[in-house]
């Protein structure tokens, strides 16, 4: 009788400390994919995009959580924003250029009697013409940005307290089927 008892307690202690072991272990994966998270997030706020891409990489290995595949999904998104805006900048600021060349030489060619002063004159005007182009040309692209920097942080700082609510919960869950797996044994 007292073989019985003892192999049953021992047992249960086994069974206990493997499911500990168990927990332990899949606490640290999923540890490892929330920080991933949150650092893709922070890169993400500080327009890192690319840097911020291979950290959701890293935490959709270690966890499958639905939010990590969204901010995932949204910074290629936003990635691939920017290629499009940097390519319709590129090519404004080569269609500007080229027409003000245009005009430049058709001045030079009907001007081409003029003295000196009034070339250099022309040529300062274009200049701070081009000058003023680019600086608003820069500072609208830098409104659109920013515009769109603060979208992406508004969007990962809900989804980041959905994270938070979701582990929580998930936390909860366990403890109530631990509980009740205990009610149950005994």
């Amino acid at each position: 009788m007292f073989k019985k008892i003892f192999l049953f307690i021992l047992g249960v202690i086994l069974s206990l400390f493997s499911f500990l072991e168990f927990k332990k272990s899949m606490n640290k994966t999923e540890n490892i994919g929330y920080t991933k998270f949150l650092s893709g997030n922070k890169l993400v706020e500080e327009n890192k995009i690319k840097e911020a891409i291979e950290e959701y990489k890293l935490a959709l290995d270690n966890n499958n959580d639905i939010n990590i595949k969204k901010n995932y999904e949204l910074a290629l998104k936003q990635q691939e924003n920017q290629q499009d805006q940097n390519k319709k900048d590129n090519q404004e600021q080569n269609e500007n250029n080229q027409e003000q060349n245009k005009n430049q030489q058709q001045s030079d060619q009907e001007n081409g009697n003029n003295n000196e002063n009034k070339n250099n004159q022309s040529d300062q005007n274009n200049n701070e013409n081009n000058s003023e182009n680019n600086k608003q040309t820069q500072s609208e692209q830098q409104q659109q940005d920013q515009q769109k920097a603060d979208e992406l942080k508004s969007i990962m700082q809900r989804l980041e307290g959905n994270e938070k609510r979701a582990f929580k919960n998930n936390e909860r869950v366990l403890n109530m089927s631990e509980d009740k797996n205990s009610e149950n044994r005994w």
